[in-house]
Formats: structure tokens, C-alpha cells, sequence
């Protein structure tokens, strides 16, 4: 598939797009995903939640993983996350592909709000192989 094909296909992403993530650039092995955090994404606690932050870097995994071989699914996810943000602030989500093998993809995804790093994660891929 070719690179402006899934760009297409990603930027019509219902998830994402339900979010108002924008999956901003991709190229193979990365990819470049934002938002803007509304008053909907606070958390009881009057934080950002977290699991709006996982899913601004899972868009940008996929976009990455599935960049460079397609199909590429998620074996696992793991992460930290290390500072909120508020209303009205701009995140970024940049995944870049680490190590692969035939089968297998490792990648890191920073979420950035501005200089500031909010969330480290770190993901592995499957690579599914034609026939098996």
C-alpha cells in the first residue's frame, strides 16, 4: 500500500477522529499524531486522562508499526506517564520504530506537550506473515 493510501486510511480512523486526534505525518517506521485537550478528556480528579493519552500514542503505534509492514498488531504496551495537562493545551505523539525482525516490530512512543515529556511508552508488533 502506498504511504499517501494510509495516510488517507488512518486520517479516517473513527476512533481517532471520535477523540479529535489528527494523525499528522507518517513515514516508514514513524509517525506523528496531536490533539487538543477539551474540558471531555479531564478525569474526576480534574486531570487528563490517562487513557486518552494511551490512545493519542496507540494511533501513533499503529500508524508507525503499520507504516513499514502491513498488517502490524499490537502485542503489548507498557509505559509511564510522568505529567498531566490542561484545557486548551496541544499533545503530540511521536512513534519510532526501534528494532524489527520478519515477524516482530519494537517501538517508542513520547507524548509531548510542548517541550515537556507527559508519557513514555514502549510496544511490540506482530508482523503477520502471508499464508501462516
Amino acid at each position: 500500500m502506498a504511504m499517501e493510501e494510509l495516510l488517507a486510511q488512518l486520517r479516517e480512523d473513527r476512533y481517532a477522529r471520535y477523540l479529535g486526534i489528527e494523525v499528522e505525518e507518517v513515514e516508514e517506521g514513524y509517525a506523528r499524531c496531536s490533539l487538543t485537550v477539551t474540558e471531555d478528556m479531564i478525569n474526576f480528579l480534574g486531570l487528563l486522562h490517562g487513557g486518552l493519552v494511551f490512545s493519542l500514542a496507540d494511533v501513533a503505534f499503529s500508524a508507525a508499526s503499520n507504516s513499514n509492514y502491513l498488517p502490524s498488531y499490537a502485542l503489548d504496551v507498557s509505559g509511564s506517564f510522568l505529567r498531566s495537562a490542561a484545557v486548551g493545551d496541544t499533545l503530540v505523539s511521536e512513534a519510532k520504530l526501534i528494532h524489527t525482525t520478519k515477524r516482530t516490530g519494537i517501538y517508542t512512543m513520547e507524548v509531548r506537550n510542548g517541550d515537556d515529556l507527559v508519557a513514555l511508552f514502549n510496544g511490540t508488533v506482530f508482523r503477520k506473515v502471508s499464508g501462516k
